[in-house]
Formats: structure tokens, C-alpha cells, sequence
């Protein structure tokens, strides 16, 4: 089907608006379409920021309960990672889309702000994604949530942090993961010329292959680090063993082929894994709810598996 009208309109005026030349001009560009981008009204109860410890100094996070009294057993818990390319978006960017998530699935919502790349380059983001999903799971109780019943989340790049997360809660005796909901999610930095997608969709549709090439550049140590398993997911030994998995994508994406790709690997390995494709939606749809009837339900939906998940799924194989 064709780009959805509502976002067509988004991709027009993205083509006429002055690109960034600059890291520090791609950052500034992004809050300040964030602020500008119409939102949907969302009733929650309370919304706060606070701190983590990180491996390396604190973590910026912003925590969101969903309307209503707090259970006596705490909330659902969802460990929120924001794309961006590993380079920017903050919690500021991806506020409106964690308060869609909270009041669509029932389930508190922790977002963390990870360390950004080239500043700190892979695996920091992992690291700092891996030890935010172990404090949330130690301080549950404080933060009005139920440790039992966690899950991890994220988009683009949040959503590559997420499996990451999920392998070394599997690999190293982390808190056992109820669900993790991945939306066109970066999966395989190694091997981009097998998915056509990342030459159909290369210009044109908000994220393209060179500003992909760019955050490859930006984000990996070094070459061979494109290879390693907590960058591409796809290349673990083993995804078997990880919680149950719902793979969102968009038709026009470069990222569209292989989101497929890792739904279908997840499914092989024994994982409850469902990939929805995005007809008509372009990468980063997630944030653009408020200006896309189609992405918001797309977002609604998500919002809804997760929290069946939350209340009813099986404990991953990492418990």
C-alpha cells in the first residue's frame, strides 16, 4: 500500500525543513520537534523523574504509573530503552510514546536515559540497558511495581538495547522477563545486504542508509564489533530461552526486512515471537501517534499485548 497519508504529509515537510550538518544540530533538531509534535491526551496517575546507578555514574530515568490507585502487589514493570540511533533522543523526546505504552497496557513504565554514543561508544548502552532491567527488578517495590511481572521495551535502537538486555538477563542470572516488545527494532549491523529492505526503502522515508552508515560509524568501537551478538542480535548462538516477543515494523523502513528477520529467528529458537508489519507506516511512526490515527493504533495495540503479557505470560526460560 502507499506511505499513509498522515504520515506523507510528515515526510513533506521533512524534505523542505533544513537538514542537520552536525551531531550537536541532529540533537537540538530532535527535542525541538519533540516539543513541537502534536501529542495524544493521555490520562496517567503519577509521572516522575529520577536516578539509577549505571556502571559508570548515574542514569537519568523518568517513571510512569498508570491511572489510578497502586495495586497492593505494585504495578507491571516495563524497562523502557528510546531510539535515536544510539546517538540521540532522550527521555524528553520519547515521553508522549511512554505514556501511550503505560495507559495502554495497564503497566508502569521505566524509561532510561542510556549513555549516547560516539561519547560512549557499544558496549555502553548495553551495559547501562542491562543494569537499569537489574535495578529496576531490585527496587521494584519502590518504584510501586511487581517485580514478578517485568518486561523490557524499545524502539529502533532502544529496541536492539532491549534484546541485548533480555540475552545477558538469560546468559548471567538476571531477573527473569515476562515479555519484550521491539519496534523496528536494529538487529544486524554485519550483514546489511541481506535484507532488500535497506535498498528499497534507502531514501526517502525519515531514516536513511547513510544516516544508518553514520550511526554504525558513531555507535561501534570497532569494526568487528558489528559481529557481536549484543549489537546484532541475530548473531547470538542461541535466542532460545528468551521471553515472548512482539516485533512491530513499517512497510517503508530500511529496518523493515530485518525486524522480520529476527521475529522469525525468535519464533525458531522456541520463543513466542509475533511479528506485525506497519502497511504504510515509515520508521519512527511510533512517535508520530499524534499526527497518525494508523500508528496510534499500532501503538495502542502494542500497549495492549504488552500488558496481557504482563498479567498472564510465562516467565522466560532466564528464571
Amino acid at each position: 500500500m502507499p506511505v499513509d497519508p498522515q504520515l506523507y504529509q510528515v515526510l513533506l515537510q521533512l524534505s523542505q525543513a533544513p537538514q542537520p550538518g552536525s551531531l550537536e544540530e541532529m540533537r537540538a533538531s530532535v527535542r525541538a520537534n519533540a516539543v513541537r509534535s502534536p501529542k495524544r491526551p493521555v490520562s496517567l496517575g503519577e509521572v516522575r523523574d529520577l536516578t539509577l546507578p549505571g556502571p559508570d555514574g548515574s542514569l537519568g530515568a523518568r517513571l510512569y504509573h498508570p491511572a489510578g490507585q497502586v495495586p497492593a502487589s505494585g504495578w507491571p514493570l516495563t524497562v523502557y530503552f528510546h531510539g535515536g540511533g544510539f546517538v540521540a533522543y532522550d527521555l524528553d523526546t520519547h515521553d508522549a510514546l511512554c505514556r501511550e505504552l503505560c495507559a495502554a497496557s495497564g503497566a508502569a513504565v521505566l524509561s532510561v536515559a542510556y549513555r549516547l554514543a560516539p561519547e560512549h561508544k557499544f558496549p555502553a548502552a548495553v551495559h547501562d540497558a542491562f543494569a537499569s532491567v537489574v535495578w529496576a527488578a531490585a527496587h521494584a517495590a519502590g518504584l510501586g511495581a511487581d517485580a514478578s511481572r517485568l518486561a523490557v521495551a524499545g524502539d529502533s535502537a532502544g529496541a536492539n538495547l532491549a534484546v541485548a538486555a533480555s540475552l545477558r538477563a538469560r546468559d548471567e542470572g538476571g531477573p527473569a522477563l515476562r515479555a519484550q516488545l521491539l519496534i523496528y527494532p536494529a538487529a544486524d549491523f554485519g550483514n546489511p545486504r541481506r535484507y532488500p529492505s535497506r535498498r528499497e526503502n534507502a531514501r526517502g522515508y525519515f531514516l536513511t542508509a547513510e544516516r544508518m552508515k553514520f550511526f554504525g560509524q558513531m555507535y561501534l568501537a570497532r569494526p568487528e564489533d558489528a559481529a557481536h551478538p549484543h549489537a546484532s542480535p541475530v548473531n547470538a548462538e542461541s535466542l532460545a530461552g528468551l521471553p515472548p516477543a512482539l516485533v512491530l515494523t513499517a512497510e517503508f523502513d530500511p529496518l523493515r526486512d530485518e525486524g522480520a528477520f529476527l521475529a522469525d529467528a525468535l519464533r525458531a529458537a522456541g520463543v513466542d515471537s509475533e511479528h506485525r508489519p506497519g502497511p504504510g507506516m515509515i520508521h519512527g511512526f511510533a512517535n508520530m501517534t499524534g499526527v497518525s490515527s494508523a500508528a496510534a493504533q499500532l501503538v495502542d495495540d502494542a500497549g495492549r499485548w504488552l500488558g496481557d503479557r504482563l498479567r498472564e505470560g510465562r516467565i522466560s526460560q532466564s528464571s
